[in-house]
């Protein structure tokens, strides 16, 4: 079991240590800790709580540092910033088989670099280039051509199609399926009615590095080009993201959002869950979109919006209260217009 002092710590989290160098051996909720584990305070609700906690170390901002007299206080500037950084000391991964299992099948003209875990049932096609320190589940099948950069971590039933660049550093969760064709058909008129003609996709995907895909997520290829992932971005289970669409650094998406064909997400950009973007749709750098919102117009930099179709998220709240009070002002201009 890892353990650190808390002055290590301090400095991973640019903190402040008050009280006594403990050494901590885990981090946990405030209701779970041992003596030996940290807990982290964000909320002055969370205080009395925490005081009551059988750890002996806690973590939070300055302006509740006071209330924990009787335990040792790491200071941070932000707490959930500091969480991250300290979940990362303790993450437990289970014990990697640094070899290629001879129930992988393997193709011609594969390139791996050592060391590598291969797991059982892996199916590696022709022309596939892997980089050290990948992992791949078993189950997981890459199609031909493609590409997965150094300590990617690929979990069982993830699908790769041909062609697809995949960055180091990243994490693809069970059953996500990257580079699958996009939804593209064209309506020939019939007598009836029309006949869906499929056009065929001949571009691909790119994942730069540090990117999480969550489960059951599907990421399509490109009809021409490539559909891009850029850096450090993180996509949470079941998001649909269409054929050419372009996400870049740093974006979050959360469960169940739907990107149609052709979107542009510049940088920063965070899409609350269930949110839906139309074709062609350009989101600015830092834009926010609030859970279930409809994006049918650009959103500039910057901006948050709410509702379907998409409105100033201030003007969307409001909206809300103003919506709630309707039956009440209806009955009143009703009564009104009667006397």
């Amino acid at each position: 079991m890892r353990s650190f002092k808390l002055s290590e710590i301090k400095e991973i989290v640019d903190g402040k240590l008050i009280g006594e160098d403990l050494e901590i051996k885990g981090i946990n909720a405030i209701s779970l800790a041992k003596e030996d584990e940290l807990i982290f305070v964000d909320s002055p609700r969370r205080v009395e709580q925490a005081k009551l906690s059988k750890a002996k170390a806690v973590m939070c901002e300055e302006g509740l540092s006071s209330y924990f007299s009787e335990k040792s206080v790491l200071v941070v500037k932000n707490v959930r910033v500091a969480v991250a950084k300290v979940s990362a000391l303790f993450k437990k991964e289970p014990e990697i088989r640094w070899e290629i299992s001879e129930h992988a099948i393997i193709e011609e003209e594969v390139e791996i670099e050592t060391p590598c875990a291969i797991y059982p049932w892996v199916y590696i096609q022709k022309g596939v280039k892997i980089k050290k320190g990948v992992i791949l589940y078993p189950g997981v099948f890459v199609g031909a051509y493609s590409e997965i950069g150094e300590n990617t971590i690929v979990y069982p039933r993830v699908v790769i199609y041909p062609y697809t660049k995949i960055g180091k550093n990243c994490i693809l969760h069970a059953g996500a399926v990257i580079g699958a064709d996009g939804f593209g058909f064209a309506q020939e008129p019939t007598p009836e009615g029309y006949r869906n003609l499929k056009i065929y996709h001949f571009g691909g995907v790119e994942i730069e590095d540090e990117v999480e895909i969550g489960a059951n997520t599907t990421i399509d290829r490109a009809v021409f080009g490539k559909t891009m992932i850029k850096e450090g971005t993180k996509i949470d289970n079941l998001v649909q993201i269409g054929h050419n669409a372009q996400i870049g650094r740093q974006n979050i998406l959360v469960a169940q959002v739907g990107i149609s064909g052709s979107v542009v997400l510049e940088d920063y950009v965070m899409l609350a869950g269930q949110v839906g973007v139309a074709p062609s749709i350009r989101i600015g750098k830092g834009a926010k979109v609030a859970a279930k919102s409809g994006v049918a117009k650009d959103v500039s930099p910057g901006e948050e919006v709410a509702g379907i179709p998409t409105i100033k998220a201030s003007t969307w709240r409001r909206s809300v209260l103003i919506f709630e009070k309707l039956p009440e002002l209806y009955k009143k201009l009703k009564t009104k217009e009667g006397g």
